[in-house]
């Protein structure tokens, strides 16, 4: 029996890919708009390097129409983490292209409608460190950005929480999530949902050297998904669970779940290549 304050385990139907962004080589870092209707991903395809694409649809129960470059983001240098805002007016990525002061810095670009080119991106200076730092899309209502680092741990990445007044708005100070910041795992790839409670992740025993095959540069044992819980946002993630019915022996990570709870995009390569796939969440 669960315990007074135990959130109940997470359960997912079988996953499926999304048939129409997979290809020979790698994709991976899916977020979406609020309204599902555009995704934002990186992928090998076509330049060998890791570039970032979008896809749209006219309905979320639609399939995606055939995904392009966002050529005015890609450089001929390694681009990762795609971080959509949720109106699809913010885009954070990481990258080394040139201007970064560490390994790979946290960018970000704009646009003024949803149709308009994204503006030319601009180094997050207050997040970035001399290590890797990569973004995820801000949760707790688009004022705290749950990023990624490895300042604290050469070769793994620890998961930081960054605050900011309001959209629009700098984000301050970052601080590890000391719960879970592991001395023999990374955390990685977070998503904080809207009401700051609930915070998926991946993790993978800790690497000792990078490897560069490995998702995003960091460690290079497989990845699973993980969930942790806390009962308000001035408390700590107390509660873990493994997300087992979508882990393999693969990697398994970037998760990013729907506004409505009810399914969650995520990268795998169960299927030899590293692909988003989808899972509806069971009913709780």
């Amino acid at each position: 029996m669960l315990g007074y304050g135990v959130p109940p385990p997470y359960h997912f139907d079988v996953p499926r890919p999304v048939a129409e962004l997979t290809a020979d080589t790698k994709s991976d870092n899916p977020t979406l708009t609020a309204d599902l209707l555009e995704i934002v991903f990186t992928t090998d395809r076509v330049s060998g390097n890791s570039d970032i694409w979008t896809a749209r649809r006219s309905s979320p129960s639609l399939p995606f129409d055939p995904p392009t470059a966002i050529a005015e983001l890609n450089l001929d240098t390694f681009e990762t983490s795609s971080a959509i805002s949720a109106d699809g007016l913010t885009l954070w990525f990481g990258s080394d292209r040139p201007g970064s002061v560490g390994l790979t810095d946290i960018w970000v670009s704009g646009r003024a409608t949803r149709t308009a080119a994204w503006s030319t991106p601009v180094n997050v200076l207050g997040l970035n460190t001399a290590a890797e730092d990569i973004p995820r899309p801000p949760g707790q209502h688009g004022l705290v950005m749950p990023l990624a680092s490895t300042a604290l741990t050469p070769f793994n990445y620890q998961t930081f929480l960054s605050a900011r007044a309001g959209q629009g708005a700098p984000f301050g100070e970052r601080a590890v999530i000391a719960e879970l910041a592991h001395p023999d795992s990374s955390t990685v790839d977070a998503f904080l949902t809207d009401d700051g409670l609930t915070l998926f992740y991946a993790s993978a025993p800790n690497a000792t050297a990078p490897d560069a095959t490995a998702p995003d540069g960091g460690a290079g044992p497989t990845t699973d998904l993980v969930v942790a819980w806390r009962r308000s946002t001035s408390e700590k993630f107390d509660f873990t669970q493994p997300l087992s019915d979508l882990n393999t022996a693969g990697d398994e990570r970037d998760p990013w779940l729907t506004p409505d709870g009810r399914t969650l995009y995520f990268t795998s390569d169960r299927d030899g290549v590293l692909s988003i796939y989808t899972a509806a969440v069971k009913p709780r």
